[in-house]
């Protein structure tokens, strides 16, 4: 053996890499001509069957060829979320094909453009707005650029407390300069932060009045800036592109959109109303395979308000265990409860992941403080090292308001919610919506009847128009265009007015 050798075997690497690459290319011509038929056809760019079907085909040559099963798997997910993208991109740009839309007044069009708060939008020839939403988001920068043209507009889109946070947090804000509380600190948080955080999870972690409540070690929680960056934090320290997670939708699309930046796959469970949006556990089992890393849980449910009941969590956390992946519990709506709640800490599984905010017990969405907790050292460990490259810490400051914010009681915020539920829930009875009853959280999920004809995002639009801001179903996933989001932020007299409008609106249709 000699270096020639290896240069030899090298050169022949290099071959086969090329033949790949021609290969991956004339994939990818593929991919765009089968894009084109789905254009024509209007059919749905992502085939979850087709998708199913390949991936499949390709394991059992695997087998045969002596490959690593999940490296397999991870090369086919790639090879997919490529021609997705690609497929996208044409349909986007067909979208935008001046050929395919009416006449724009463009220099409307360019002036409206300017303004930083106008959404994404394109303009008729007699300047009437045209609105272009997708999410809860799109809706809520519609209603302000609205809002800034002189219309009313009742915010009945976004999850944002209107009471101010607890008095505790005013007294925090006042001592900071005073207490010097305005220095880095840890990377996982400072530590009577995570003292008191343990406590507090161990104390609100019980099923009931009769379980054992579950010791928590601070060296087990992590302070992160708000919820999302928890899951972006979580997804950098556990997938690699190609990897898989599990999602239950409808939800909170936060976990999808990580998953697809950082090139994951997600693997979606459906639910539905008719079934009361319990998740069935052999499909989650289904959509288990080499590849997956995470199962998501988002219960108290955005935006259902569904809670699970114990049994269904626990046999999820069993097959999370039997599976040997994370399981991700998404728990910022824990403390605006109507019924019995358990979280994944009861399990004391090593690999299960806690996840929560003090965004919305606390009404403290702009201080950005959220925390983690997982038994997994090895996940705390990369967790630190990622927050520590990613911001250093959260400021201090925002954690030492958080500290003072735990000694609060906010029982009262949740009854003020589930009082508001209910006034949205007895509206739509009179109207032509069909809707669960929510378990938790601060929203309800209505079903549009079919007799009104009309989708979520046109029903969105029309809404806006009359003054009132809901959430288009379809922004929790993409089988859902027949539902919108109520959230219940607002006052009641607000509550009314909005339910009111969309009354109105609903007869104009």
């Amino acid at each position: 053996m000699s270096i020639e050798k290896v240069n030899e075997l090298r050169d022949q690497m290099k071959d086969i890499t090329n033949q790949i690459m021609s290969l991956i290319n004339q994939r990818m011509k593929l991919a765009k001509n089968i894009g084109e038929i789905k254009n024509l056809l209007n059919l749905e760019i992502v085939d979850e069957k087709a998708e199913h079907e390949l991936k499949s085909y390709i394991l059992n040559c695997s087998k045969d060829l002596d490959l690593d099963p999940e490296f397999s798997g991870r090369i086919v997910n790639l090879l997919i979320n490529e021609a997705v993208r690609i497929q996208k991109y044409q349909r986007n740009a067909a979208a935008q094909n001046p050929l395919n839309k009416p006449e724009t007044n463009n220099e409307i069009y360019k002036s409206k453009l300017s303004q930083e708060s106008a959404p994404s939008r394109s303009f008729q020839s007699n300047s009437v707005l045209q609105l272009d939403i997708k999410s809860h988001m799109d809706v809520f920068n519609a209603a302000k650029y609205l809002e800034s043209q002189g219309h009313k507009i009742i915010h009945m889109e976004v999850g944002e407390p209107d009471f101010l946070p607890p008095t505790e947090v005013k007294k925090g804000l006042e001592h900071v300069y005073e207490e010097h509380k305005v220095h880095y600190t840890q990377s996982e948080g400072i530590l009577p932060l995570r003292n008191a955080l343990s406590e507090y999870i161990s104390k609100i972690s019980g099923y009931d009045e009769n379980s054992k409540y579950i010791s928590v070690n601070p060296s087990n929680v992590i302070v992160t800036p708000g919820g999302r960056f928890g899951i972006f934090a979580i997804f950098s320290s556990i997938l690699r592109p190609g990897d898989e997670i599990v999602v239950i939708e409808p939800a909170w699309p936060a976990c999808v959109d990580c998953a697809n930046y950082m090139g994951a796959k997600t693997r979606f469970v459906r639910t539905d109303l008719q079934h009361k949006w319990e998740p069935d556990i052999n499909e989650i089992e289904s959509q288990v395979n080499n590849n997956t890393k995470i199962i998501c849980l988002n219960y108290p449910n955005n935006p259902t308000g569904k809670i699970l009941p114990k049994k269904t969590l626990e046999s999820i956390a069993q097959l999370a265990i039997k599976k040997n992946v994370f399981l991700l519990s998404d728990e910022v709506y824990s403390n605006y409860k109507y019924k019995k709640f358990s979280s994944v800490v009861n399990f004391e599984y090593k690999k299960s992941i806690l996840l929560n905010s003090f965004s919305k017990t606390f009404a403290m969405t702009g201080f950005r403080v959220g925390y983690l907790h997982s038994l997994d050292h090895d996940l705390i460990y990369k967790l630190k090292k990622f927050q520590a490259l990613a911001l250093t810490s959260v400021p201090e400051p925002m954690q030492f308001c958080a500290l003072k914010a735990l000694e609060s009681n906010t029982e009262e915020n949740c009854k003020v919610i589930k009082e508001r539920i209910d006034l949205v829930c007895n509206s739509l009875r009179k109207l032509p919506f069909d809707f669960y009853i929510p378990d938790g959280a601060m929203y309800v999920f209505a079903k549009i009847q079919h007799n009104l004809k009309i989708n979520d995002l046109k029903l969105v639009e029309a809404l806006l128009k009359n003054g009132v801001a809901v959430a288009p179903g379809s922004g929790f996933g993409s089988k859902y265009s027949n539902f919108i989001r109520i959230s219940t932020c607002v006052q009641e007299s607000k509550i009314k007015s909005g339910m009111d409008k969309i009354a109105n609106c609903i007869n104009l249709l």
